[in-house]
């Protein structure tokens, strides 16, 4: 046996579990190229983004900008007339 309580050894397994938890994540950020992207915005674009999220459906902010810059990228790619005609919005 070991000179272990019950309670040491739940917080062992627990910082454990953790540390394999953190592990697992570095891991993937590291395998999908994850990256930080810090900008400030405005409370314009704040409410804007919050548009978005809510017209979307999406319960974080992060996944609706990430859904609607793929999107957009995918417009490009296959209607560029469309896309131009979104990011003008109008303007000649």
């Amino acid at each position: 046996m070991t000179d272990e309580s019950p309670t040491q050894r739940k917080t062992r397994l627990a910082r454990e579990r953790k540390r394999a938890q953190r592990k697992r994540l570095k891991d993937k950020r590291l395998a999908m190229g994850a990256s930080k992207f810090k900008m400030e915005i405005y409370k314009g674009t704040k409410n804007e983004l919050e548009q978005i999220r809510i017209a979307g459906e999406f319960d974080e902010t992060e996944h609706a900008l990430t859904i609607t810059i793929h999107r957009v990228a995918r417009l490009s790619r296959s209607d560029p007339a469309a896309f131009q005609a979104l990011i003008k919005g109008g303007r000649q």
